[in-house]
């Protein structure tokens, strides 16, 4: 089958018209770089190596590992030098992971929700409840069987495509008095 193109000229869009339509390609562009969800990934969930990945972006696919591989998302994500502080001061990347994997070992329906990102510079401000079923031991507290929550709010300085510097604040002694049976 033959396709036959138009001798036609198209009519010129008007000023106004083209105004309007780069108003609202800028417009959509603005927003999509707002918008875009907190999970939002590539088709491998890591990204393109070759791609520029903005903070934002790295975070996003770093948190997104909670609900899977999060080992692998801390050596991807997370700088061997990390500089951090955690709930309690200053500590270790070494004691961030281990408490991390303790949790998500320790809580069946183990599940991380981000509710916000925002950006400042080469900072990332993460909004995050991680919740579950207290099935296994956690910091030496045996099995609740309790649903448990916890929420809080992260800061990762991001660096070289990892996060380089992070604290973290939240609801950990809630958490701790809800599997206890302390309830508040």
């Amino acid at each position: 089958m033959a396709v036959q193109k138009s001798t036609e000229a198209a009519p010129a869009p008007s000023r106004r018209r083209m105004i309007g339509a780069l108003t609202a390609f800028g417009s959509a562009a603005a927003l999509a770089a707002v918008a875009t969800p907190a999970t939002a990934q590539s088709q491998d969930g890591y990204g393109d190596a070759l791609d520029s990945v903005s903070p934002r972006r790295l975070m996003a696919e770093f948190y997104a590992t909670y609900n899977g591989d999060l080992a692998a998302g801390f050596e991807r994500y997370i700088s061997q030098d990390l500089v951090l502080h955690g709930f309690d001061g200053p500590n270790t990347r070494d004691a961030w992971v281990a408490g991390d994997l303790e949790l998500q070992s320790s809580l069946t329906g183990f599940h991380m929700d981000v509710f916000d990102q925002i950006v400042g510079g080469d900072k990332v401000v993460t909004r995050w409840r991680i919740g579950g079923v207290h099935t296994g031991t956690i910091l030496g507290i045996p099995p609740s069987g309790r649903a448990v929550s916890l929420t809080g709010i992260s800061i990762d300085r991001v660096a070289g495509r990892q996060s380089v510097e992070h604290w973290s604040e939240g609801n950990f002694g809630r958490f701790l008095d809800t599997i206890r049976g302390k309830d508040v």
